[in-house]
């Protein structure tokens, strides 16, 4: 190694703090710590660290608690990965049964009590069904799709924040609540639907 030429590496400043270098790399490596700031400081630090294991008497943690300290952290990082993961889709009306009226043959024309929003979220169609009860309104529906298992739908609006599970079907029924214009979102998987508007109303 010439001197001042590059920089001393890691493993050789160890050698040299633990003395496994023969007289002649001893001369020229302190040749070069004499005129390198930097290596003079790595040095040091490989020094000091050394000294402290070798006067380090603590007893080691035993191996089962290592596991399970370790498995926290797994899991803490997995969680927060799936966190931020999380997919958003804005869902797009694909029939409104408000816009197809005509009557079929022999069925008595006439506005139904209940309208169907059809939409489509990329592998999922939401199927939303909107029924009148006197001065409010009940949103129910089915979300058809591969993962929509163990999801829940949320719609908010009007002052209002209302909340239902999905059941086996991947069927909900909400509440009740007033004539007014929402926000709709279904939580499928490690993805978050959303419907940005939906009008209550007559």
């Amino acid at each position: 190694m010439k001197s001042n030429s590059q920089h001393i590496p890691f493993a050789t400043l160890t050698d040299l703090a633990e003395n496994r270098v023969s007289a002649d790399e001893r001369t020229v490596a302190m040749a070069h710590l004499s005129n390198c700031s930097v290596c003079a400081q790595q040095m040091t630090r490989v020094a000091q660290i050394l000294e402290l294991m070798r006067t380090d008497n603590a007893i080691d943690a035993p191996r089962d608690v290592l596991a399970y300290a370790l498995n926290i952290f797994s899991n803490g990082r997995k969680d927060s990965g799936e966190l931020s993961l999380l997919k958003r889709i804005v869902a797009t009306l694909s029939f409104d049964s408000y816009s197809n009226l005509a009557p079929a043959f022999g069925v008595r024309s006439g506005q139904a009590a209940s309208r169907q929003l059809l939409y489509s979220a990329e592998e999922n169609d939401i199927d939303l069904r909107i029924t009148p009860e006197e001065e409010n309104w009940i949103v129910a529906g089915q979300v058809m799709g591969e993962d929509c298992v163990g999801g829940h739908i949320e719609i908010e609006g009007e002052g209002e924040f209302v909340t239902a599970d999905f059941n086996e079907l991947c069927e909900f029924t909400l509440r009740p609540i007033p004539a007014g214009r929402y926000r709709v979102r279904l939580r499928l998987g490690n993805a978050e639907v959303e419907i940005p508007q939906l009008e209550l109303r007559t």
